[in-house]
């Protein structure tokens, strides 16, 4: 991307740490020698998200892969040059850092050349996970795997490692999260989930229920102080 990159990586060795610092340095002594630069290159330490099983990583996988559209670099994911997408899909070979295993863990009884169509129309889907979930018929209860989902991205947001972006993969529309038959007492915990669990902005969610924004921004910081005392947290923008 324009300030950042991701990766999704698989280590048996648990240096991850070691792995990413050698790659930021190797990088960085190649701009500062290409360009005359000096110093540092990278900003802050780069922030880990441990992928904790096969729908956190299809998640994952939807954002790393979706974020040059979202951010209106492209307007379709196989024309960023710079994705491992189109060889992931089998539209490019597959170079010697790319593992595709994890594609017959997704699509399990399948040639990998199969897997990796099946992956490609389901990138096109406006919510892939949803899409996964009724393209293999599983038994899987809608809310209990949106509950998974919002566990995992609760916790990730409090350390701010989750861009909003990533957050609304698979979040409800505002007009479920806020109803209008909502009663007027559940407005706060709503209004905290719409923004915390579901990544909604203020305004957005000003803007659905017709109220102004700082009345909306000021009850959600005091029901967040009221769930959470003495924590500093902040939502990050984004």
């Amino acid at each position: 991307m324009g300030n950042h990159f991701h990766m999704i990586i698989t280590t048996p060795f648990g240096n991850l740490a070691d792995f990413v610092g050698a790659v930021e340095s190797r990088y960085a002594t190649y701009v500062n020698n290409r360009y005359g630069h000096v110093g540092h290159l990278f900003q802050r330490r780069y922030i880990p998200v441990v992928i904790e099983n096969d729908i956190h990583l299809l998640i994952a996988l939807c954002y790393v892969f979706l974020n040059p559209v979202s951010a209106g670099l492209v307007s379709k994911i196989e024309d960023y040059p710079w994705s491992t997408y189109r060889a992931t899909v089998g539209l490019l070979p597959t170079p010697r850092h790319l593992s595709l295993r994890w594609l017959e863990t997704l699509f399990d009884g399948i040639p990998l050349i199969d897997a990796q169509w099946r992956f490609h129309t389901l990138m096109q889907e406006a919510k892939p996970v949803v899409a996964y979930f009724d393209q293999f018929g599983l038994d899987v209860d809608a809310e209990a795997a949106r509950r998974v989902i919002r566990s995992y991205v609760g916790d990730s947001l409090r350390v701010g490692a989750m861009p909003r972006r990533y957050r609304s993969i698979l979040r409800a529309p505002l007009s479920e999260l806020l109803p209008s038959t909502l009663p007027r007492a559940d407005l706060p915990e709503a209004v905290y989930a719409a923004r915390v669990e579901h990544g909604y902005r203020i305004v957005e969610i000003a803007r659905h229920v017709q109220m102004h924004r700082v009345t909306i921004s000021k009850l959600f910081r005091d029901h967040s102080r009221s769930r959470h005392p003495g924590d500093e947290f902040r939502p990050r923008r984004g």
